[in-house]
């Protein structure tokens, strides 16, 4: 079975499509379901297309006998750079996002140019290895971040007050500041004050019940955690 689909046919290449399609939705499922603008045609459209070059690159190659065997894959690989670039975000609070996503469709694309060239056993090892870093180290990343003692938070407080509570809090509950900077841009609301601070909380508690015990001070009207 495995060697039908390794050789070139139009039985090959039609099971070698749709595998890269299938594969590369359900990838792109997963991401989708995080917010990222990148879903399931993308993921599907680069795995598949992909593949469709690998299969390009074996026709030249036993057509003309001459082609170099190399060198779409290569463009492939250096030319999905691009996309991914797209998908990278830094918002207005110095938060960037989009680095997994980026790295996700470089790797599908690799998938996919595993599955044109015929390795169907090791682009099934290829897409597991993927769909486990997505969705259970993402699970474990996104807790060891929760839990680590270093912290960094914008804020939004109000301009009179609200500096001295939230650094009487901090102080009084253990947390020590590190940084401490003034918010350039304009605020949400216009009498408040925006704030940059890190901070090392001694894992003396998670960083989402930190964050939700600071929206219970009174001067304290936006809080957010800054993720590189």
């Amino acid at each position: 079975m495995l060697g039908s689909i390794e050789e070139l046919s139009l039985v090959s290449i039609i099971i070698k499509l749709l595998l890269a399609t299938l594969f590369g939705g359900i990838i792109g499922l997963e991401r989708g379901a995080s917010g990222q603008s990148a879903g399931i045609r993308t993921f599907a459209l680069v795995c598949m297309g992909a593949a469709s070059c690998a299969i390009v690159n074996l026709y030249l190659l036993y057509t003309t006998g001459s082609a170099d065997a190399a060198r779409i894959p290569s463009t492939v690989i250096s030319g999905i750079g691009f996309l991914g670039v797209g998908t990278i975000v830094v918002t207005g609070r110095t938060s960037v996002r989009g680095l997994t996503t980026a790295a996700t469709l470089w790797a599908t694309a690799a998938l996919g140019l595993m599955i044109g060239s015929g390795f169907i056993v090791g682009s099934f090892v290829c897409f597991l290895t993927i769909v486990f870093i997505v969705v259970v180290l993402n699970r474990v990343s996104l807790f060891q971040e929760n839990i680590a003692s270093r912290l960094t938070m914008y804020l939004e407080l109000d301009r009179e007050a609200g500096i001295e509570e939230f650094l009487s809090y901090m102080n009084s509950h253990g947390y020590s500041v590190s940084v401490l900077e003034k918010q350039k841009n304009a605020s949400i609301h216009s009498k408040d004050i925006g704030l940059y601070v890190t901070c090392n909380i001694h894992k003396h508690k998670s960083h989402t019940n930190l964050i939700n015990d600071l929206f219970t001070l009174p001067s304290v009207h936006y809080v957010e955690e800054i993720k590189g």
